[in-house]
């Protein structure tokens, strides 16, 4: 028969502890606020944290996805484009004949299904197979020793061939492309020549090369040729200006015209030479005809630079004399150029306007 024993009393946890390691395990309400603010302060941080690893995690793969796509474009583009261009360059020995005759036989023999397209009259054959493919070709344009090399393309406005290729894939490298105001028949006073300024150094991203007197000196021609003519360009002025009035409290300097009347290119030319990176002694006459390279930079805010040749008059060297060539002591910049626009030495100067 089993004993009645007596239920003992309930123990304590906190028995065993100490009457300070009692107030740690149970807290007065002071205590147990501060201890739930740590909690809420730990968990707080936990999640930020978890966020910012979320947002880096995101940041590298959107970053990663950007370069994998650039990549991929430069490849699949670029590559493809170059091919295409290999495809309708005319072989070397074909394009040092003098003879245009044999050319267009040679193109005929390779390109039977040529033999009645509607080429404009004067097309030199050498950019015949670039006008047979597109017919928005109006030149070509080549500097040498750089990537620059390329069939220029012109539409009705300024903005389909900045992220359209010559073959009208969409592309983020664009074309080389002729504003859309220039006349090829014949040329205008000024003919205005975009391209993007790449980070791979294609396009026209060689352009910033000039902004050294020394490679100027070492490349001072360019080699660009219409549809119907072929000419060598000496580059008289080198600028780094704004891209619009927005950006530079109201006022743009206008190198995008196409042509103007006598007495205000002189007024051009003059800016052209207070504006210059250094000087070039190329100079231009009144009578001379220029062509205007331009290409984003970034010295400011909507930087634009650009490079000003002129056509190479009949029977002139395309030597130039090296000696007159010099950095400029004072150059001419917009005031957006400047933190403090009053601090532009050039503040109190007439502001030329195109008339």
């Amino acid at each position: 028969m089993k004993k009645n024993r007596q239920r003992p009393e309930p123990v304590s946890p906190y028995r065993y502890f100490s009457s300070s390691e009692e107030e740690v395990i149970r807290p007065d309400s002071e205590q147990k606020a501060a201890i739930e603010h740590r909690f809420k302060m730990a968990r707080l941080k936990k999640n930020l944290l978890t966020a910012v690893y979320f947002l880096s995690a995101f940041a590298i793969l959107l970053s990663g996805t950007i370069l994998a796509k650039r990549g991929i474009e430069k490849y699949l583009v670029l590559g493809a484009e170059r091919e295409q261009n290999e495809n309708r360059r005319l072989p070397e020995k074909i394009l040092k004949m003098d003879d245009e005759a044999e050319k267009w036989a040679y193109i005929f023999e390779q390109h039977p299904e040529l033999r009645n397209f509607p080429f404009p009259a004067g097309t030199l054959a050498d950019y015949a197979l670039y006008y047979a493919e597109n017919q928005s070709t109006v030149g070509y344009i080549k500097l040498e020793g750089t990537p620059i090399d390329y069939p220029v393309v012109q539409a009705d406005n300024d903005k389909y061939y900045l992220n359209h290729d010559f073959y009208g894939n969409t592309t983020s490298y664009g074309s080389v492309f002729a504003s859309y105001v220039d006349d090829f028949t014949p040329l205008d006073r000024n003919t205005l020549l975009y391209g993007h300024n790449m980070s791979d150094g294609t396009r026209f991203a060689a352009l910033l090369l000039y902004r050294n007197l020394e490679y100027f000196k070492k490349n001072p021609v360019i080699e660009f040729d219409t549809l119907r003519e072929k000419h060598l360009w000496k580059i008289a002025s080198v600028m780094i200006v704004e891209g619009d009035a927005a950006t530079n409290y109201g006022y743009f300097f206008d190198f995008t015209f196409d042509n103007c009347s006598d007495e205000c290119f002189k007024e051009y030319i003059e800016e052209l030479k207070k504006r210059s990176l250094y000087i070039t002694g190329v100079d231009i006459q009144p009578t001379d005809k220029l062509l205007t390279l331009c290409t984003c930079t970034y010295e400011f805010n909507n930087a634009r630079l650009v490079v000003v040749a002129r056509m190479l008059r009949d029977g002139e060297s395309p030597e130039i004399d090296q000696k007159l060539a010099c950095y400029s002591a004072e150059v001419k910049y917009p005031d957006c150029y400047y933190e403090d626009p009053r601090k532009n030495p050039f503040r109190d100067d007439k502001k030329w306007y195109l008339y």
